[in-house]
């Protein structure tokens, strides 16, 4: 992998709706902002309604320089929507709609040549349409990078299942990886041996796992890896995984290690943790002063 290999991400563009108010958000559309941050240059393939949401949709993504040229225009579906709880201590609920315009996206005429860095995860397949085009978009896809991110009722053993087997890398936290450690019989009581039999079963080539206050690990090669994460004043958890993912894949294509891959991609999740929303504001300053804080 390196940074001159285009990234594609599929999958949800909506609006999450907070109790006094409402952000673009959506994982894929996240990661795609947060990549931008780093300097590359991500196409996002999705659909959003002919409505005042999905114009403001359109609005926000080219204002923070995303091509818009794959988003998909239904006159049908409305734009998606997402009512959002959040918990004390910053953890929030999702109440998706359904049915949304991201559920209906068809494969593009004109994306080009093969060999991308596909982003993708589960919650754009809960309908078939969208299932189908994905599974296409995977048969030329170069790395496959699986964002697992259990969103109930969403998803099913199945969709997963097969998702995993078409993936090099995927990333998930820690009641997902043991859920699926669980699917398999994988009798365990270690995250590095549900990693290595994940390895072997699905042949991937990383495996990054969240771990909340704990920080994160990534398994590689038959090796471990883990950081302990940064302590700061959450304010909400929306969009902190995604910054992570994009911080991580970001750093990884740049050729960083894999512990600085991690040390920056902890800084990222910690800093947009202490914001409101997916995707805050912020400068590569910002993400260091937190590393130095702790």
């Amino acid at each position: 992998m390196n940074d001159n290999q285009q990234i594609v991400c599929f999958g949800e563009t909506l609006w999450d709706v907070f109790p006094d108010s409402q952000k673009p958000g959506g994982a894929p559309l996240n990661v795609a902002v947060h990549l931008r941050r780093f300097g590359f240059n991500p196409i996002m393939i999705s659909s959003v309604g002919k409505d005042d949401l999905g114009n403001g949709l359109l609005d926000f993504m080219k204002n923070k320089g995303i091509k818009t040229e794959f988003i998909q225009l239904d006159k049908r579906h409305p734009t998606g929507v997402v009512n959002v709880k959040i918990a004390a201590g910053g953890d929030a609920t999702y109440d998706i709609v359904f049915p949304s315009a991201w559920d209906y996206i068809e494969m593009p005429n004109k994306l080009g040549s093969s060999g991308f860095i596909l982003v993708f995860g589960s919650l754009g397949s809960r309908n078939i349409n969208s299932r189908k085009t994905l599974l296409k978009l995977l048969e030329g896809a170069g790395t496959a990078l699986f964002d697992v991110n259990f969103r109930a009722p969403h998803y099913t053993r199945k969709l997963i299942e097969e998702l995993l087997e078409k993936s090099d890398i995927i990333k998930l936290n820690e009641d997902e990886i043991e859920i699926i450690g669980e699917w398999l019989g994988i009798e365990s009581g270690s995250i590095e041996t549900i990693c290595e039999q994940l390895t072997v079963k699905f042949k991937l080539n990383q495996i990054i796992v969240t771990l909340g206050s704990k920080g994160a690990m990534v398994y590689k090669d038959g090796k471990s890896f883990r950081h302990l994460g940064f302590k700061v004043y959450v304010v909400d958890t929306v969009g902190s995984g995604d910054s992570f993912l994009a911080s991580y894949l970001a750093h990884f294509l740049k050729g960083s290690p894999v512990d600085d891959c991690l040390d920056m991609a902890c800084a990222t999740g910690a800093y947009v943790a202490t914001q409101n929303g997916a995707v805050p504001e912020y400068k590569m300053s910002d993400l260091h002063q937190i590393k130095n804080k702790n």
